[in-house]
């Protein structure tokens, strides 16, 4: 057994060698730690601030219409979509954006915000919900096969029957009514299967039923 002068000695050259590297692996590590700590405060921070962005944008644009309404909520949406660019809150001021151009009849202007939301978003809902709109813009303007185009996704998850009924209502503006009626029985069937009726769906398939295409 060694003595406490030996036990001393080995600590003290042991400590030579290693000390100085281990306190300065702690410090890293330690420094790491209130490093992450920092940047998660500065995340919960940003999150916040555009969070009250956003809150104040929807109490702007739920005041009504009007040239200062409108003043008030695109300076909002300027800040969220250039001070908070990769935020959610920064999707649904482009979805904002979009909707308040599509008011002042700016068609162009309202798909130039809704392509901006599907290039930016990592969510799969505002993407859906971002092409069924662009998609209801493109229909106005008889662009048939473009809308079709941006309907064209594998999954559209809980809005199958809504880009089933608008596919429909495009299929039959070309004059398809037999594929316009396969997409709004597949609306039907998406709406019965989360049981929820889709009145105006019915209204469609009683039409075409009427018309012998049932």
């Amino acid at each position: 057994m060694h003595s406490d002068d030996e036990q001393l000695n080995t600590l003290k050259e042991w400590w030579s060698k290693n000390g100085k590297p281990l306190v300065a692996g702690v410090v890293i590590a330690v420094a790491g730690v209130g490093g992450w700590k920092g940047w998660e405060h500065h995340q919960i921070s940003q999150a916040v601030s555009a969070s009250d962005l956003y809150i104040e944008l929807t109490q702007v644009v739920a005041q009504g219409v009007g040239e200062s309404r409108d003043q008030q909520a695109q300076a909002l949406i300027d800040r969220l979509t250039q001070e908070y660019a990769s935020s959610v809150y920064a999707d649904y001021a482009r979805l904002f954006a979009a909707r308040l151009a599509v008011e002042r009849d700016a068609l162009e202007e309202a798909e130039s915000h809704l392509q901006a939301a599907l290039s930016a978003t990592r969510i799969e809902a505002i993407e859906l919900v971002a092409r069924l709109r662009l998609a209801r813009i493109l229909h106005s303007q008889e662009q048939l096969d473009e809308a079709l185009a941006i309907l064209d996704v594998q999954d559209s998850a809980g809005f199958t029957t809504e880009f089933q009924s608008l596919r429909g209502d495009l299929l039959m503006a070309k004059g398809d009514t037999f594929a316009a009626r396969e997409a709004y029985e597949r609306a039907l069937e998406a709406s019965q299967m989360i049981g929820e009726s889709a009145p105006l769906v019915e209204i469609k398939l009683d039409s075409l039923a009427h018309q012998g295409e049932a």
